[in-house]
């Protein structure tokens, strides 16, 4: 498992299967005895109905309570309460087959991953919780986990076995399995780039704006250059997630015939974009460059290490603002 995904389903040596059976045989009358006149099997009294149906109501909000004290303790990096929260005995199985094997291990697994990553935040939302008898209940669902803020979120699903025990409910089985994000999802760590940009130096203009393609699996950049003396240049950029380098990508196209492309690198402050290019007269470009956000919007462009040909171009750097909307 990947330690920051804690959930998962729960088949551990026929564990589960035996519990279940377990649970199943409490339901069962004893062997040569017959349940009374309306207790057959699938009846029930109206009064005993009606208890079944408010403690499995109660049985069913304490699963979640569950659910939300492990985010509410993950998210506050608090690994002595995400133990407090699994049984003595308890264990998690990784997605790679690995076992966490016990309460004071399990606290101490958490208690790494929070040191390793101090702003790892998780969510969880849950598919379904079955209950098998009235002590065994079965929980599954996804996560989304973001390790540090702007960095590409990690999906998973889980399931969890929850044993009911001296009138509480703690978890007994995990078991986790990572899910590949969605390219839309990846690319949420850039979504703050859509909206309309301007950068205003004595060399020109340089509006930017930026939209999602319709299928939300690139976002599209529509740039427009204004220099004095020069006709103005319109670029295109497609920027998505290349699931093979496992890295974002771009594709550029100017109107003048010009093509390049670009990695991206998530940094501590920002992202460094290397790019290479070819112009319109065959020679070659490359550049590496630096986009720092400093607030929601707006954020600085630096550009080092440019080459057009033979040509040591010096370093660039400009601050670009967010658009307003254009009133109705």
């Amino acid at each position: 498992m990947k330690s920051r995904n804690l959930w998962g389903t729960v088949l551990i040596g026929g564990v589960v299967i035996a519990a279940v059976m377990a649970a199943e045989s409490r339901s069962q009358p004893p062997a040569g005895k017959t349940k009374s006149k309306g207790s057959a099997a699938g009846e029930a009294s109206p009064k005993s109905g009606a208890r079944d149906a408010k403690a499995a109501t109660a049985d069913e909000e304490a699963v979640r309570a569950t659910v939300a004290a492990f985010v509410k303790a993950y998210n506050a990096h608090d690994s002595a309460a995400v133990a407090k929260l699994f049984g003595p005995q308890a264990k998690i199985v990784t997605e790679d087959g690995d076992v966490v094997d016990g309460r004071d291990a399990i606290a101490e697994m958490f208690a790494g991953l929070f040191a390793d990553e101090p702003e790892t935040k998780l969510d969880v939302t849950i598919n379904s919780i079955k209950f098998i008898g009235s002590e065994l209940a079965v929980e599954t669902g996804t996560t989304k986990t973001v390790s540090a803020p702007g960095a590409s979120p990690e999906s998973g699903r889980y399931t969890v076995l929850h044993l009911k025990r001296d009138g509480g409910w703690l978890m007994a089985l995990v078991r986790d399995e990572t899910v590949e994000p969605t390219h839309r999802e990846h690319l949420q760590a850039l979504s703050w780039l859509v909206g309309d940009w301007i950068d205003e130096s004595r060399e020109g203009i340089v509006r930017t704006s930026c939209r999602w393609a319709d299928n939300e699996s690139f976002l599209l950049q529509e740039i427009t250059v204004r220099q004095a003396g020069h006709d103005t240049m319109k670029i295109s950029q497609r920027i998505g997630w290349d699931s093979l380098t496992k890295r974002f990508k771009a594709w550029v196209f100017d109107t003048e015939g010009g093509y390049g492309e670009s990695s991206w690198t998530p940094t501590e402050t920002g992202w460094l974009i290397k790019a290479t290019s070819v112009r319109s007269d065959g020679s070659t470009a490359s550049a590496t460059n630096h986009i720092e956000p400093t607030g929601s919007d707006r954020y600085v462009f630096r550009s080092v290490d440019r080459v057009v040909g033979n040509e040591v171009l010096p370093p660039v750097e400009v601050h670009v603002v967010r658009q307003p909307p254009q009133p109705k």
